[in-house]
């Protein structure tokens, strides 16, 4: 058990900037509350958020030096005085919402819609360290046979994908979807759910690269476009022979957003819970009103979404998709990976 007075290694920042501003830090190993638990974190995925909370969440940061990592695993090292049912050694992942359980949203079973809303490596520090002080309620078992890669990089993305996909869309397996940006983290999960989980009819993908394609192709995607090789909006429509898709699933926002809309046939769905590549593009009401589409938000997961979300990737069918794995001293390589849109799948810190 981690003493009070130690110390520990952990990948964040004193003020806000670029991603130069991370540095490996030394930081006392958090104490923990009556109804926490300390976590020794075991791995720590990356995700876009980590890039945001550097970058432009300074209304969020509640003290510095401040670390992110909303997606991790490991070992209980202690347990709080009024936590029950967890234990020393337990394996544990986190949900990486934190949510108050009494407004009118959470009994509802609508977390993600909670008046007191926050997230792990926003509003409250992360994974990114070798000690986390996390709350009982946020903790998930991992079965014995998940690796902790595996369950570090599976909550955000897969539950993420799970809530816009099956709560809020409600696609069928008739249906055709489009995922923009099909190689991120949770574009990823998006293109194994809907053909592991949801069977969709036909599904499209958009990407960058010819690799990034083969990646896709192998996930199952029917048809993958480059979109900076052509028009995706117009491939689509010929692709379906001037019909449109029935839904598109959009996370990167920005120039994509108004070719989303054009690829949806009339009565369509487009829905969204991310805008990595902008958060104010222009768009095109008149689509929206002639073709009488529904445009939907959705944001991370409700705590009945990361449950049946989660099943599905510790029975194995679905995976998240590891590209590599670095350890806490190579964060500069890791964030400029995911900074230059290198990866597809994810990025994972491993701590041993």
């Amino acid at each position: 058990m981690a003493g009070t007075d130690e110390t520990m290694q952990a990948v964040g920042f004193h003020e806000h900037g670029p991603i130069e501003n991370f540095e490996l830090l030394d930081v006392p190993v958090p104490e923990v509350d009556a109804g926490e638990v300390l976590v020794e974190v075991r791995a720590a995925s990356l995700n876009h958020q980590d890039l945001f909370a550097i970058r432009e969440l300074d209304h969020y940061v509640p003290e510095y030096p401040f670390w992110g990592g909303g997606d991790f695993a490991g070992v209980i090292d202690a347990v709080g005085e009024s936590v029950e049912g967890w234990s020393v050694g337990d394996r544990v992942a986190i949900d990486p919402t934190i949510t108050c359980g009494e407004c009118r949203f959470c009994e509802a079973g609508e977390q993600s819609m909670c008046d007191e809303y926050a997230v792990f490596g926003e509003h409250r520090k992360g994974g990114f360290a070798e000690y986390a002080a996390v709350p009982a309620g946020s903790l998930v078992a991992v079965p014995d046979g998940v690796a902790f890669e595996t369950a570090a990089a599976a909550p955000m993305v897969t539950g993420t994908a799970f809530r816009a996909l099956l709560t809020r869309a409600d696609l069928e397996p008739y249906e055709d979807l489009l995922v923009v940006g099909a190689t991120g983290g949770v574009g990823h999960m998006a293109v194994q759910l809907a053909t592991e989980v949801i069977g969709v009819d036909t599904l499209y993908g958009t990407t960058s690269t010819e690799e990034k394609a083969d990646f896709l192709r192998e996930l199952g995607v029917d048809h993958v476009i480059d979109y900076t090789e052509e028009d995706f909006a117009s491939r689509v429509w010929d692709l379906t022979g001037g019909d449109g898709v029935d839904a598109v699933y959009n996370t990167v926002g920005g120039e994509t957003w108004v070719p989303s809309m054009r690829t949806l046939r009339p009565g369509g769905r487009l829905v969204t819970s991310g805008a990595t590549a902008g958060p104010n593009p222009e768009t095109e009401i008149r689509l929206v009103f002639v073709r009488q589409l529904d445009v939907m938000g959705s944001t991370a997961h409700s705590s009945t979404d990361l449950r049946h979300a989660l099943g599905y990737v510790w029975d194995g069918t679905v995976e998240p998709v590891i590209q590599e794995t670095f350890s806490l001293a190579e964060y500069d390589a890791a964030f400029r990976t995911m900074a230059d849109r290198e990866a597809y799948g994810k990025l994972v810190f491993t701590l041993d």
